[in-house]
């Protein structure tokens, strides 16, 4: 019965596995933005003119700087909810597990039944 259980978690986790390609490349988009919008402003040479840097280019800029900070909380938001899924699928795994154990020496005690639930998770930022 552990191997079915197991089983089952791995195919729940592999059913993530396009979702977590997808926040890939949306936070390589992101970085792609953000990069760009960090570049210093430059001129250009028009025949044996130097023609520095306009309004429009420092605007344009600002907007992707802008564009990246939102689109960056979006993956985040997406990424917490995908880090939740996995969270509660195993801790399901683990209670159907412990429900098929029989009641023994091998038992966790009273109150030590997650051995890392005071530990800080990336999920409970909010």
């Amino acid at each position: 019965m552990n191997d079915d259980l197991m089983f089952e978690y791995l195919v729940q986790m592999g059913q993530m596995r396009p979702e977590e390609a997808e926040l890939k490349k949306k936070q390589a988009m992101v970085d792609a933005l953000r990069k760009n919008s960090l570049s210093p402003m430059q001129g250009e040479m028009v025949g044996k003119h130097y023609v520095a840097p306009g309004i429009g280019q420092a605007i344009a800029q600002l907007g992707q700087g802008y564009l990246a900070s939102q689109a960056q909380g979006g993956v985040d938001q997406q990424m917490r909810g995908m880090n939740d899924r996995q969270r509660l699928a195993l801790e399901e795994l683990r209670k159907r597990r412990r429900g098929g154990m029989a009641a023994g020496p091998s038992m966790p005690a009273a109150g030590m039944d997650d051995p890392y639930g005071n530990l800080p998770t990336y999920g409970n930022e909010a």
